[in-house]
């Protein structure tokens, strides 16, 4: 079953829940549709999920496509919403297949996925410099979803530019309560940093309270070519101190 919410006119808000059925791909198909004819203007889509659904059969699973093939010509943005560590691999894939910006947000963040979504720019997160470190050492703060812009705007150059004057460099990144995610071009450019520069960096310390993320760093660290370190948020000092080693 898929709860539908047209109350907002920059926007529908889906929250799937259970086994999902043909008919409820045809009434959603209906609801977008109808608000198309009515006003003009293509919604964007939020999508809240506490539990990742399943469809009722395959003709379920094929209308769910066709809705997907159809309506991701057209939709603007999609806004994921939900605290499972799928949910974040989501715009990575959905990038492959759909014209639309695809954000994922954790649920505490439903307000900021809505703001998103009804928004016309697609400029949801920044990369903020932590002061005081050596200058041997990069240490940001991310904000907000960091999208491959921001690698562009601003990590990559701080890269390149450090690596003029030092032979290795050290990272400190600060995840705290402000970040919400990585787009999955975003994903990609960081992969394609590591590419580039696969010697130049010296160690790197992880500064989060976001369980999953400190524990995909810790079990990764043994292919990673530096020193790797996940701290608490409580411990950024204690960052601070190990990656000025």
């Amino acid at each position: 079953m898929i709860d539908i919410d047209t109350s907002d006119p920059d926007f529908v808000v889906l929250s799937p829940h259970g086994a999902l059925s043909q008919s409820d791909f045809d009434t959603l198909a209906d609801i977008v549709d109808t608000r198309i004819n009515e006003t003009d203007k293509v919604p964007n889509l939020v999508i809240v999920l506490d539990h990742l659904p399943h469809w009722e059969g395959l003709g379920a699973m094929a209308r769910h496509f066709e809705f997907v093939k159809v309506h991701g010509k057209v939709v603007r943005k999609v806004a994921i919403v939900g605290d499972s560590a799928l949910l974040s691999l989501g715009p990575e894939i959905a990038d492959r297949f759909v014209s639309a910006k695809v954000r994922h947000f954790p649920a505490s963040r439903l307000d900021e996925a809505k703001a998103w979504a009804r928004s016309e720019a697609d400029d949801p997160g920044r990369f903020e410099l932590i002061d005081g470190l050596p200058r041997d050492v990069i240490a940001l703060r991310a904000v907000g979803v960091i999208t491959a812009q921001d690698y562009a705007d601003t990590l990559v150059p701080l890269v390149e530019e450090k690596l003029k004057v030092h032979d290795h460099i050290k990272c400190l990144v600060v995840l705290d309560d402000d970040f919400i995610g990585y787009s999955g071009h975003a994903a990609w450019e960081d992969l394609k940093l590591g590419i580039r520069h696969p010697i130049a960096f010296e160690r790197c310390a992880l500064v989060t309270d976001i369980g999953w993320i400190a524990k995909a760093g810790r079990l990764l660290s043994p292919l990673m070519p530096f020193a790797f370190h996940a701290f608490p948020l409580a411990e950024l000092e204690q960052a601070k101190s190990w990656v000025k080693r």
